[in-house]
């Protein structure tokens, strides 16, 4: 609906504010034209208008681009701020300082090109816009012009709401699963996900990437951050357009556990103060004593007097809701100054068509690094996997992985006590030069489809280690002898795959194994169609060993709108993924520190400090 036109008014500095200003009469809203970053200058405008309800016209200009739009009415969502947001750290947009500066701009746009025909376009446009959330984006560079929807930001101070809680709503709708083994009850659109999400300039992700040189469909994506970092998420599958859905879909799941948009503030209060209700942070593991009295250590120990944000969760043990700290449910960084108990990543965050069916594949992924970890640093032994018992299209892989790596692949049983089928992989090198062995792991309630998504995953890590290891293999020595310079995820992977550290696998590798064949490693699968009676079979098994099930729902109004549930899932007692082997959790973790309850035979040695060797994870 467009309002009723109302005398022009036109703030803003500069050659384009005048030009407009000079031309136009008959908008019939504010019209702020201002650079990208700059728009905190023009907060009163924003202010004021919230307070008067006054619809106002954005016109923004970085370089060669401008953005008419959008046409924002105060109560709805998606105002210059959110423009900014969505621009920000990405050609299309100013550079903010943070964790890392962005990417080089790609092509030279340094130049704004505004000549007659530009602002003839940019003037007609500007008559013409509409409050249907859309944005015109003009290159001048090139004179051309799009119409893009931008993606509302929940967390904005001007627009955003706070409306919805942490627990999650399960739903009484039936969950009617795709295929029996197929735990999803739809597949998003790869359409809608290219609208919605991966539109240039004005979307989450502003890069695709594809990766010709694999032997399956890979693709990444790039989530720009508001703090400068850019957080990568890959996909794939077994086709390019497949692979670049499953990237989308990874980054808007990195996208809610960075963030707490449209959630309601969290409880502030010292664990003594809520520890009738709260799940003890000790219970989650932490790191150990020396780490956090290392100079320059990011984590403080936990005291039961700190204060510290909660949110709520909900405890399939206790069947109702509890406390847990803000920072295990949402792992972004944080610039108030408040500092964690812990280091974290997104281990357990994952998407569904619900929010029963995000449960199931996120504590799919606790369950798969909590048996890696526990197989490392416990070194358990494990039934080999006789690969030549699966079905044909995980041979077919395995066949094409070889032959595009030159690594053969192995895998091994290493299913917990609460049941959920997992397996430790590993791809060893059978050349004599370059990186010797890489590790990784798979997990779902069928076997099949476990070890097949975890050879997609190592597959992808052998290729990326095999390019970078003649350069980094010097780095790689380095963290070696002083595992305190392992800092991020792919530290890990080199380390491991160094031929001097070969020696750390032959608790695994070496010597006589009981074999299994893949039909004989119990599912986890249910024969009906109700993805529901498979999440109550995974459910109960980790109840039956012990441990809890923890969900905090991180759905996000960016996610809702396309029906989408986001959810993290924490296990207290298993072992959390880490990276960087100072942040290690290894503390307060009886299944680790003990061995309670794994079902397989330890070859630590006598004494030995559990953690002391860094895992390979990719």
């Amino acid at each position: 609906m467009t309002a009723q036109l109302t005398p022009t008014t036109v703030i803003g500095d500069g050659f384009l504010a005048a030009h407009l200003a000079a031309r136009l009469r008959d908008v019939p809203a504010l019209v702020l034209v201002a650079e990208l970053d700059r728009l905190a200058e023009h907060n009163d405008t924003i202010v004021e208008c919230l307070g008067t309800g006054r619809p106002l016209l954005f016109v923004g200009t970085w370089r060669s681009f401008v953005y008419i739009g959008p046409y924002w009415r105060p109560g709805t969502a998606g105002c210059p701020h959110c423009l900014v947001t969505r621009t920000a750290n990405s050609p299309f947009g100013p550079d903010f300082a943070g964790d890392a500066l962005a990417e080089a701009v790609p092509r030279d746009i340094d130049v704004c090109v505004l000549g007659p025909a530009v602002l003839g376009m940019v003037e007609a446009y500007v008559r013409a816009a509409t409050d249907d959330g859309s944005v015109i984006v003009v290159d001048g560079q090139n004179g051309t012009a799009e119409r893009r929807n931008l993606l509302a930001d929940s967390t904005c101070p001007s627009c955003g709401v706070t409306t919805s809680d942490t627990v999650p709503a399960f739903t009484d709708a039936p969950l009617t699963k795709l295929a029996p083994t197929t735990l999803r009850t739809a597949e998003l659109d790869a359409e809608t996900v290219e609208r919605e999400y991966l539109f240039s300039g004005l979307g989450l992700f502003t890069e695709v990437r594809q990766d010709l040189q694999s032997p399956i469909g890979a693709c990444s994506v790039e989530l720009s951050t508001r703090w400068g970092r850019r957080e990568p998420a890959i996909g794939r599958g077994r086709t390019y357009r497949g692979s670049r859905t499953i990237a989308v879909l990874e980054g808007l799941e990195r996208y809610a556990g960075l963030h707490r948009g449209g959630r309601r503030a969290p409880v502030r209060a010292a664990y003594r103060e809520v520890a009738d209700t709260a799940v003890h942070p000790l219970d989650l593991g932490t790191h150990p004593r020396e780490s956090y009295r290392l100079p320059g250590f990011r984590y403080r120990e936990f005291h039961p007097d700190t204060v510290v944000d909660w949110v709520w969760a909900y405890s399939f043990r206790r069947r109702d809701r509890v406390l847990v700290p803000e920072r295990a449910a949402f792992w972004g960084p944080r610039h108030d100054g408040e500092t964690a108990f812990v280091y974290d990543t997104s281990n357990g965050c994952a998407l569904g068509n619900s929010v029963e069916e995000a449960v199931l594949h996120g504590l799919r992924e606790v369950a798969e690094r909590d048996s890696f970890l526990l197989t490392w640093y416990r070194r358990l032994t494990l039934p080999e996997v006789d690969l030549a018992t699966a079905p044909e299209s995980v041979q077919a892989l395995v066949r094409k992985a070889r032959l595009f790596t030159g690594f053969g692949f192995r895998a091994f049983q290493s299913t917990m006590e609460y049941g959920m089928p997992t397996f430790w992989l590993v791809a060893e090198n059978t050349a004599d030069d370059g990186p010797r062995v890489l590790a990784g792991a798979g997990a779902h309630p069928d076997p099949a489809q476990a070890i097949a998504g975890g050879l997609h995953e190592l597959i992808g890590s052998v290729m990326a280690t095999q390019h970078s290891y003649p350069r980094r293999r010097p780095d790689g020595l380095a963290m070696l002898a002083d595992p305190g310079l392992i800092t991020r995820m792919e530290d890990h992977s080199l380390v491991g795959a160094l031929p001097e550290a070969r020696e750390r696998y032959a608790f695994l590798l070496d010597g006589d194994h009981d074999r299994v064949a893949l039909a004989d490693v119990p599912a986890l699968v249910t024969t009906g169609d109700d993805l529901r009676a498979d999440l109550d079979l995974a459910v109960s098994g980790v109840l039956a060993a012990g441990l809890d099930v923890l969900v905090v729902d991180q759905t996000m109004p960016e996610l809702r709108r396309t029906g989408l549930a986001c959810v993290r899932v924490l296990v207290p007692g298993a072992v959390p993924m880490t990276f960087g082997h100072r942040n290690r959790r290894t503390v307060g973790l009886p299944r680790l520190t003990e061995g309670t309850g794994v079902p397989y035979r330890s070859g630590l040695a006598d004494g030995e400090e559990v953690g002391c060797v860094p895992h390979p994870f990719p």
